[in-house]
Formats: C-alpha cells, sequence, structure tokens
C-alpha cells in the first residue's frame, strides 16, 4: 500500500484536530495494524507553531487510552496542503479558508462533518472535551474505514 497522508485541520491546533489526530493514530493501530502506510497529522489554520495540545484535549484523550501529551502545534502550511491526501477539517469555514488559499486543493479538502460543525472545545470544562472527543470518534471510524479500503 502506498504511504497515504490525512491530515486534520483546525483553528489553533491545540484541541479538535490534535485529538482527532490522536484517536485516527489510535484507530489504525488497533484495528488496522497493516496499513502502516496511513499517516495522520493535524494543523491548524491560525496556529501558532509550538503551543501544546490544552490540558483538557490531553486529559479527554487520556480517558479513552489515547496519549497527545507531546502534541505541538504548527501551522497549516502549503506544503501540508500539497502533501496530503485528504484534508478532514472540523468546520465548513476551515475548509473554505484552505480552498480559498489553495483551489487546486479543493478536490481533497472536506468537512469531517458537512452538517454539524464540530464545536470548538476550547476554555470549556472537561465534559465539553469528552462530547467533542466521542462525536470525532465515531466520525473518524468510518473515514478511516474508508481510507484504508
Amino acid at each position: 500500500m502506498a504511504e497515504k497522508l490525512v491530515l486534520f485541520v483546525c483553528t489553533g491546533n491545540t484541541c479538535r484536530s490534535p485529538m482527532a489526530q490522536g484517536i485516527a493514530e489510535s484507530f489504525i493501530r488497533k484495528h488496522h495494524p497493516d496499513r502502516v502506510g496511513v499517516v495522520v497529522g493535524s494543523a491548524g489554520v491560525a496556529a501558532g507553531d509550538g503551543s501544546p495540545a490544552s490540558i483538557h484535549a490531553v486529559e479527554a484523550m487520556k480517558n479513552m487510552g489515547v496519549d497527545i501529551s507531546g502534541h505541538q502545534s504548527q501551522a497549516l502550511t502549503k506544503a501540508m496542503v500539497e502533501d496530503a491526501d485528504v484534508i478532514y477539517t472540523m468546520t465548513p469555514s476551515h475548509a473554505q479558508t484552505i480552498v480559498d488559499h489553495l483551489p487546486e486543493s479543493a478536490h481533497k479538502v472536506f468537512p469531517l462533518d458537512s452538517n454539524h460543525p464540530i464545536s470548538d472545545p476550547f476554555g470549556g470544562p472537561i465534559e465539553v472535551y469528552c462530547e467533542v472527543a466521542d462525536q470525532l470518534t465515531a466520525l473518524i471510524q468510518s473515514k478511516i474505514e474508508e481510507i484504508v479500503q
């Protein structure tokens, strides 16, 4: 299998997209260990480089058995978009931002859920992060199944 890069994108790359990355990596390891060619990353459309994942994001993922404590935020770059095989965004506006800057990427940029944007839990209580983690898990599992088929 040729290597495929799946990229998850949110705003600051400290909550939703690192959680999505951790969930996807964990799911692939558990359910498709032979699919080592699927590489997962995350970035933010308005991220600074080098910030850790938010404390509640780390805690919500730890509750699911996923460790994102070493995450460092990164701003989405043109090279990342070009290198990715598929890009899942947390909201339709994130997708639109990418396509506005790089129209040639439109064929591979999709909101993770086009009907229900993934709410930003930043600044909320741990319970909100856990709800977002559950929402991401359900969506990501089906997307990864599509990719590995």
